[in-house]
C-alpha cells in the first residue's frame, strides 16, 4: 500500500469517525446544518481528490445535500462517506479512478476535435488541447506504475522518457510522443503559430486518439 493510499484510507477513517461523533449526540441534541456541510465538504473534497468531481459518489454528495431537512442530510451524507470507505477498503477505489481517468482523457480529447473544425479557429488550440489529453493519460499510466515525476518536472516528454526508461513503451513511441510536444511548444508561442497548419493539428489528434486506444487497457 503506498503512503498517499495510506494517506487517503486515513482521511476516510477520519470522516467516519467525525460522522459518529455527531450520531452519537444526534439522538439527544439533533444534528446541525452547520456540522453537516462541514462534514460534506470535506468528504466531497477527499472524493474530487481521488475520483474526480464527475464519478457517481461525487453526484451522490451533491444529491445527499438536496434532501428536505438537515437530519435526512446528515444521513444521506453519512452513506455515501460510509459507501466511499468500503470501497476504499475492499480495493474498489482503482476501478473507480480508472473509469473516471478514462472519461476525462476522453472529453479533453473530444474537445481538441471540436477547436479543429471550429470556423476562425486556429489549429494551434487544438493541438495544445490534444497533447493535453496527451499528458494526462501519460500522467495517469505512470501514477499506475508507481513512476514518480517531480511536480516541477512533470511533461508530456519527461513522462514518455519515464515510461520508456521503465520498459513499458519503445523507443520509436518516446520520440513520436516528444514530436507531439515540439509541436505543442510551437502552437503555445505566438511567434511560432505559422508552423502548426490544419493538416498537422489533425494528424497530432489522429495520432494521440490511436495511442491512447492501442494502450487503453492502463485505464481499465
Amino acid at each position: 500500500m503506498t503512503d498517499h493510499f495510506k494517506k487517503i484510507q486515513q482521511r476516510s477513517i477520519d470522516l467516519l469517525n467525525a460522522f459518529q461523533l455527531i450520531e452519537k449526540d444526534r439522538l439527544n441534541n439533533g444534528v446541525t446544518q452547520f456540522q453537516v456541510n462541514d462534514l460534506a465538504s470535506r468528504g466531497a473534497n477527499l472524493i474530487h481528490s481521488v475520483t474526480g468531481s464527475k464519478s457517481s459518489y461525487a453526484e451522490n454528495m451533491r444529491n445527499a445535500l438536496k434532501q428536505k431537512s438537515t437530519q435526512m442530510q446528515f444521513l444521506a451524507v453519512a452513506g455515501v462517506l460510509q459507501g466511499f470507505h468500503l470501497d476504499i477498503a475492499h480495493g474498489h477505489l482503482v476501478n473507480i479512478r480508472q473509469e473516471v481517468e478514462a472519461v476525462v482523457v476522453s472529453e479533453i480529447l473530444s474537445q481538441a476535435h471540436k477547436l479543429s473544425r471550429t470556423k476562425g479557429m486556429h489549429p494551434a488550440a487544438a493541438v495544445i488541447v490534444a497533447c493535453a489529453g496527451a499528458e494526462e493519460f501519460l500522467r495517469n499510466w505512470c501514477e499506475q506504475k508507481s513512476i514518480t515525476v517531480p511536480e516541477k518536472q512533470r511533461s508530456i516528454a519527461r513522462f514518455a522518457q519515464e515510461l520508456r526508461t521503465a520498459g513499458h513503451i519503445e523507443l520509436p513511441v518516446e520520440r513520436r510522443i516528444c514530436a507531439w510536444a515540439d509541436y505543442r511548444n510551437d502552437a503555445a508561442h505566438g511567434a511560432n503559430w505559422g508552423k502548426i497548419t490544419q493538416e498537422i493539428a489533425n494528424r497530432v489528434i489522429r495520432e494521440i486518439e490511436d495511442f491512447v486506444l492501442e494502450n487503453r487497457h492502463i485505464l481499465g
